[in-house]
């Protein structure tokens, strides 16, 4: 199975998110790639079968860039007629749990209703950070690991 993390992280702490989400997916190809420095024409011509999306919520705002690349990869497989079976994603922030259950539900809607990805795992991963900076809370690393396994036993 081919796995697709995109992450957009301009502290490192995406990129460790994504690293540990990687560390679960034991037998399959996993590419980790920043919204940044790849283009949605390149993951639309690969095709991955799982595409995860890594965003970051910064100063109160959500990540508009992974939204727009996620826009864009769409419209791709759409006119290539190509789909991606299984889609979930991920959010960094400062914020406390409880302020960013609204964000995660607007980023999930974003995947959900992405039409060429055939089904998406709810809820949303959410990793707090310790400062704006990083680093993400090691209690979060676990959470992320327990995830996974729950998205990969879903997906059978």
């Amino acid at each position: 199975m081919k796995v697709q993390i995109m992450t957009d992280s301009q502290y490192g702490n995406g990129k460790k998110l994504a690293e540990t989400i990687k560390s679960v997916f034991s037998k399959d190809e996993v590419n980790i790639d920043d919204v940044k420095d790849i283009s949605p024409q390149k993951v639309a011509e690969n095709v991955p079968d799982v595409f995860i999306l890594g965003g970051a919520i910064r100063a109160f705002h959500g990540d508009t860039k992974s939204k727009k690349f996620l826009k864009q990869l769409n419209e791709l497989l759409e006119k290539s007629g190509k789909k991606i079976k299984y889609g979930t994603g991920f959010l960094t922030h400062s914020l406390p749990t409880k302020r960013v259950q609204g964000f995660s539900k607007r980023y999930l809607k974003h995947i959900q209703n992405a039409s060429m990805i055939d089904k998406t795992y709810n809820p949303l991963l959410t990793a707090q950070v310790e400062t704006m900076q990083g680093p993400i809370k090691p209690e979060e690393m676990e959470k992320a690991k327990k995830y996974i396994q729950d998205f990969i036993a879903w997906m059978k």
